[in-house]
């Protein structure tokens, strides 16, 4: 029976799960130069890069695997956010590269990808506190504008530099 990941491919996704989990976790040891705790989001770089690489299902299982590490080592109350706008996020990066990817480049996918994660955990704020948020919508637009292209130039110059047969990626 052929297995569905193939033991280099399963070892790959698990390196980019564990730099994604450190890189949240360094992240997180930095104070927040910005209003609201707004972050760089270079956990991120690695699930974009699974989408790019792989597969969406790759993608949810190292992003859901990086929630679930996270908030073992930061707590569980941050999953109320981080987990809806993730998966927002995910998504908005998987439809974009998937069927824009001639005329966007990756890192105007991340700059919007980001965007929407910011926008996500808003909306998310809004609906628990049960507050009228917005006003803060064109800051978060702007910090989610910004990250998502130094993210996103940090994926794009992986791609480039990383060769296929690294990580898994030739043909099995």
């Amino acid at each position: 029976m052929k297995s569905i990941l193939s033991p280099k491919r399963l070892a790959a996704l698990s390196v980019l799960t564990a730099l994604s989990l450190i890189s949240f976790l360094i992240e997180n040891l930095i104070p927040s130069p910005f209003f609201l705790g707004a972050r760089l989001g270079i956990a991120n770089v690695f699930v974009t890069l699974v989408v790019v690489w792989y597969s969406l299902p790759e993608a949810l299982i190292v992003l859901v695997a990086k929630l679930l590490l996270s908030a073992a080592f930061v707590g569980v109350g941050q999953l109320l956010y981080a987990a809806p706008a993730g998966l927002v996020s995910l998504v908005v990066t998987f439809v974009l590269v998937k069927t824009l990817s001639k005329s966007l480049s990756i890192v105007a996918v991340n700059a919007l990808s980001a965007v929407a994660h910011n926008l996500t955990q808003l909306l998310v704020f809004a609906l628990v506190t049960n507050s009228n948020a917005w006003y803060l919508a064109p800051y978060l637009t702007i910090v989610g504008l910004t990250a998502g292209v130094l993210t996103g130039s940090a994926v794009y110059f992986t791609v480039k530099i990383l060769p296929s047969k690294l990580l898994g990626r030739e043909k099995e």
